[in-house]
């Protein structure tokens, strides 16, 4: 999930190819755009008339805003306006609408690239910024009565909750302008989401905090798994393996998610804990607090995720299946904050052995 760092292996990214980037028309488009207003670094020197139906094509002049900004050289506009130019004339030859550079030609919008899926990242980013001050709020009250036996595994939700913050800003930045560093940040940033949710998690089951010097190698070891993560990206980047790495680890915290919703309804059923469950809370919300949410979180999610298989995407609404996908994952992410601070409550209260 995303700070201007140039580094090498950037430069090995190879842009995905798609229908539309070998369409005649397109390629035609681009060349005379290029030609007409003398792009700097185009190699576009000559175009034949008769041949390249877009000769006498009157080309946009590019915004001062967007060219100062937001780094739409001429070669990039030529492209983009050219991506219109096409899909609009396939849109009136009732024709399929192709992508274009492994993306759909959506319309800059209040200067976003994809406006959805920029507001819907923004919205995860809010969630995430909530859960953070959840914890932060709780961290603080705790310090000042001198509880700080039990801190780190709350600290440890912090950390996930830093991760989100910054894996959403990567991404509403990325979708409001696709460029190839917005693009590398994140996916960069999407791995340290899934890599602190696994060990915040596992940390949890396992109750390292009761362990320090365990708690410690466990936490140096994820790092080491994220530094040799991206020097793995470093030396070679791939796409494939990333994609690999994030659903690997993704998918583990999930599991570890359902394990631990076991694991409380275990405690749940023990006649000892259903005594200390006490006046304040009934044992039917305990379950459905700290079991069934857990599951409905794992189960929205990939419900969410499900967006992604069917791709399809809306010219006149401007909205595509991967903004859906952000926008199903606001909620998951606004409530496992208030998950983690409930079986927070619940663990410590229970002072579990």
């Amino acid at each position: 999930m995303r700070t201007q760092l140039i580094v090498p292996w950037l430069l090995a990214s190879v842009a995905i190819a798609s229908p539309g980037d070998n369409l005649d028309k397109f390629q035609d488009c681009k060349y005379a755009c290029e030609f007409e207003k003398s792009c700097p670094g185009s190699q576009i020197g000559y175009i034949d008339p008769s041949t390249n139906e877009f000769s006498d094509y009157r080309f946009d002049d590019r915004p001062l805003l967007l060219s100062t900004f937001f780094a739409w050289d001429c070669i990039s506009d030529c492209d983009y306006q050219c991506q219109q130019i096409v899909t609009q004339l396939r849109i009136q030859n009732e024709e399929e609408i192709y992508q274009f550079h492994g993306k759909w030609p959506f319309l800059r919008l209040l200067t976003t690239q994809e406006l959805f899926s920029t507001l819907f990242s923004i919205g995860n980013f809010i969630a995430h910024y909530h859960g953070y001050q959840q914890l932060t709020e709780t961290i603080h009250r705790l310090e000042n009565r001198g509880d700080r036996r039990r801190i780190l595994l709350l600290r440890n939700y912090t950390y996930v909750a830093m991760a989100g913050m910054l894996a959403w800003t990567a991404s509403t930045i990325f979708h409001w302008r696709d460029l190839l560093i917005t693009e590398i940040l994140d996916y960069f940033f999407a791995g340290g989401t899934v890599l602190t949710a696994f060990h915040a998690i596992f940390s949890r089951m396992t109750r390292l905090d009761k362990h320090p010097q365990m708690a410690k190698l466990f936490s140096w070891s994820v790092v080491l798994i994220f530094a040799l993560h991206l020097l793995r990206l470093y030396i070679d980047w791939s796409y494939t393996y990333n994609m690999r790495f994030n659903i690997f680890f993704g998918v583990l915290q999930y599991l570890l998610l359902i394990l631990l919703a076991y694991q409380n309804y275990n405690t749940l059923r023990s006649t000892q804990s259903h005594k200390r469950a006490g006046p304040y809370e009934k044992r039917q919300t305990l379950v459905f607090n700290l079991c069934i949410v857990p599951v409905l979180l794992v189960g929205s999610t990939a419900m969410a995720m499900s967006f992604e298989l069917f791709d399809f995407f809306s010219y006149k609404w401007q909205i595509d299946s991967h903004a859906l996908w952000h926008m199903c994952t606001i909620w998951p992410s606004w409530v496992l904050y208030g998950f983690f601070l409930k079986d927070f409550n619940f663990t410590t209260r229970e002072n579990l052995e």
